[in-house]
């Protein structure tokens, strides 16, 4: 019955991240709410101990890794609950590569917890990658709720090093890749970016910083002639305003999907206004993932904090 499930059914894998934090609630709420949500032609396949789902009511398939025979605590994880973690979430991509699974969502976890049993961890977008032989430059990382979108360009890196990053191949190279992606799996034939700038004001035209003209405005002729629909290099501060009262006003955005250069720079605006409703995806893999809701990682530890949905 079970392998026939698996082959005639939609499967989606889902990790519930720490199994000490707050994602084996959300995760569980999900499952009891499947109906409700009117997801009845996808198979929920859980990556993890059934023991530490409780009270779900759910014919989910559940895949047990094995490694669930420790306790716990709620609000309190440790290298054990990340190690888990970590071991569900390497599960859920080979499930993924062999075509087990239709697609993944991950569950929140802590970077600094899964650092503990794992070297050089710096998030699960890049741990996929590696996991599929792909480096770090081959995936990217978006935020979606409704039709605004946001690509960021560089991660989980220190502030001062952003602008050595900014680099003309390199930026080439994810503009053709997020062209393609959005193209793939958004249904867009001709997508519409544009560009952040790195500096106030996009540079003022040189006064405030030269990235702008040295390499991101190259950048944007070139793939212009290539037949890219980009735009930019724009002032933050006016693009940012203009897409959020787009969002909140439910009026159209005008482009499908702004490119920020590096993570709190349109990230603030982002989970301000789309709270709940934004989820992170990542383009690039050979199978769809969807993070975990926005909300979810900054809440995940916090034992002060119940959050339900």
């Amino acid at each position: 019955m079970r392998n026939e499930r698996l082959r005639n059914k939609i499967n989606i894998g889902m990790t519930y991240g720490d199994p000490a934090g707050i994602g084996p609630e959300i995760l569980a709420s999900t499952l009891n709410n499947w109906q409700k949500l009117k997801l009845s032609k996808l198979t929920p396949m859980v990556i993890g101990s059934k023991r530490i789902l409780k009270n779900v009511n759910n014919n989910a398939i559940f895949i047990d890794n094995g490694n669930n025979h420790n306790k716990y605590v709620p609000g309190k994880p440790n290298k054990i609950s990340g190690q888990h973690a970590y071991e569900c979430l390497k599960q859920g991509v080979l499930l993924a590569k062999k075509k087990k699974i239709k697609a993944l969502i991950t569950g929140p976890v802590s970077k600094k917890i899964i650092s503990l049993s794992t070297k050089r961890f710096s998030g699960q977008t890049d741990a996929i990658a590696n996991l599929c032989g792909l480096t770090s430059n081959d995936v990217i990382m978006i935020f979606v709720a409704k039709d605004l979108r946001i690509a960021l360009f560089t991660r989980h890196i220190a502030l001062n090093s952003i602008p050595q990053k900014i680099q003309k191949k390199k930026l080439k190279s994810f503009i053709i890749l997020l062209n393609a992606e959005i193209k793939k799996w958004f249904k867009i034939k001709k997508p519409k970016i544009q560009i952040l700038g790195l500096n106030p004001h996009a540079g003022e035209s040189g006064m405030f910083g030269n990235e702008e003209i040295k390499f991101i405005t190259p950048v944007i002729k070139e793939l212009r002639k290539k037949g890219i629909a980009i735009s930019g290099p724009a002032s933050p501060d006016a693009a940012l305003a203009e897409a959020g009262r787009n969002y909140l006003t439910s009026k159209k955005q005008k482009y499908d999907i702004y490119v920020s250069l590096y993570h709190d720079q349109a990230l603030p605006m982002f989970k301000a206004i789309a709270g709940h409703d934004g989820v992170n995806v990542t383009l690039g893999l050979p199978f769809n993932l969807v993070r975990h809701n926005i909300f979810v990682t900054s809440m995940c530890f916090n034992t002060n904090t119940r959050f339900t949905r």
